[in-house]
C-alpha cells in the first residue's frame, strides 16, 4: 500500500476505485466496504484507493467526537487493508468550501481518475454537506464514473453497526461487543508514567499509562493484557478517579500486571481491555478496597484460564 499524504502529493496515473469516509476504529462495516473496493477494483483492473481526512470533519468544525482509534492505531488498521492507495486528504477551509461538483470534478475525477466510487447509503459531500448519494449518482453519470451505495453492516439483532454505537458500547463499558464490531480488543496506548507508588503499598504495584486515546471507556476493573516491548502480559486494568484513595478525583489508567516486575518507565505500552469486571465503587475503607481487589485479581485469572483452555481445546 502507498500511503499518499495530501491531495498536493498524489499523483495516480491510472483509474481508480476510491472508497471514501472517516473509517473511526475500522470496524467491521468498514471493512466490508473496503473488502468490496478491493474486488470491484480487481474485477475491472482498477487501482484501489481508501480516501480519508485528517483531522476528522467535526473535529475541524469543533463539534464533539472521541475518537476511538488513536493515529498510530488507525494508521496500522489502514496498512492491514492492502490497498493499492491510502490518501490521506487535509480537511481544511479550501476543502470545506468545496461545492459537491467542485469536489467531484477537482479530487474525484481529477485527481482520483475515479471509475468507480464507494461510499454509504447516508454518505453528504461538499460544502454544508450539499451532496447526497443522489446527487453523487447523477455527477458520476456526468463525469464518467459509476457508483456504488454500501448499506450499514448490521448484528445478528439487526442493529446497525457503526462508530457511534461502538463509543456508545466503551462508555457502558461492552468492551467485549465493542471488540466484537472492532475485530480487536479495544486498547488504550500511552507512556508508563511514575505514579503514587499506593498500589505497591496494597501488594498490587501498578504501571501508570498517560493514555493518548480520546475515548475513555467506563470507569471501573477491567480484565486486560499489557503488550510492553513486544511482550504481551495478563492484567487487573483499574480506569477511574480512584474515589476511595484519591481526593484529587484524577483520571487514572493503571495496570497490575500478573508475574512481572520491571521497571519500565518512559516506555510505551497498550492496555488491551478485554472484559469489563465491575464499575468504580467509593470503598468504607482501604481495607474493603483491597479485599475487593483480590477478588477481581481472582476472577480476571479465572477468566483468562478459560480462555487459555477453550484455545488448547
Amino acid at each position: 500500500m502507498e500511503v499518499v499524504y495530501g491531495l498536493e502529493n498524489l499523483f495516480i496515473k491510472n483509474s481508480c476505485a476510491v472508497c471514501i469516509g472517516n473509517f473511526d476504529g475500522l470496524h467491521l462495516g468498514h471493512r466490508l466496504i473496503i473488502s468490496v473496493l478491493k474486488e470491484e477494483a480487481a474485477q475491472r483492473g482498477l487501482k484501489s484507493v481508501i480516501m480519508t481526512f485528517e483531522p476528522h470533519p467535526f473535529k475541524y468544525f469543533n463539534k464533539p467526537l472521541k475518537l476511538i482509534s488513536t493515529p498510530a492505531k488507525r494508521m496500522d488498521k489502514f496498512l492491514e487493508q492492502k490497498t493499492d492507495y491510502l490518501v490521506i486528504v487535509e480537511f481544511n477551509k479550501s476543502l470545506a468550501n468545496l461545492s459537491p461538483e467542485q469536489f467531484v470534478k477537482d479530487i474525484l475525477v481529477a485527481k482520483l481518475h475515479a471509475a468507480l466510487v464507494i461510499v454509504g447509503t447516508d454518505y453528504r459531500f461538499g460544502s454544508g454537506k450539499a451532496g447526497n448519494t443522489a446527487l453523487l449518482a447523477q455527477l458520476g453519470a456526468k463525469y464518467g464514473f459509476q457508483c456504488m451505495f454500501a448499506h450499514k453492516l448490521k448484528d445478528k439483532n439487526g442493529i446497525d453497526i457503526s462508530s457511534s454505537r461502538i463509543r456508545s458500547l466503551l462508555e457502558q463499558g461492552q468492551v467485549e461487543e465493542a471488540g466484537r464490531f472492532l475485530s480487536c480488543p479495544y486498547s488504550l496506548e500511552g507512556e508508563v508514567i511514575h505514579g503514587d507508588k499506593m498500589g505497591r503499598a496494597f501488594g498490587y504495584p501498578t504501571i501508570n499509562l498517560k493514555t493518548v486515546n480520546e475515548m475513555i471507556p467506563a470507569f471501573g476493573v477491567y480484565a486486560a493484557k499489557v503488550k510492553i516491548k513486544n511482550e504481551i502480559y495478563n492484567a487487573m486494568t483499574y480506569i477511574g478517579k480512584r474515589p476511595t484513595i484519591n481526593n484529587r478525583l484524577e483520571l487514572r489508567v493503571e495496570a497490575n500486571i500478573f508475574d512481572f516486575n520491571e521497571e519500565i518507565y518512559g516506555e510505551y505500552a497498550e492496555i488491551i481491555l478485554y472484559k469489563y469486571i465491575r464499575s468504580d465503587i467509593k470503598f468504607n475503607s482501604l481495607d474493603e478496597l483491597i479485599v475487593q481487589m483480590s477478588k477481581d485479581k481472582e476472577e480476571i485469572q479465572v477468566y483468562f484460564k478459560d480462555i487459555d483452555n477453550l484455545q488448547k481445546n
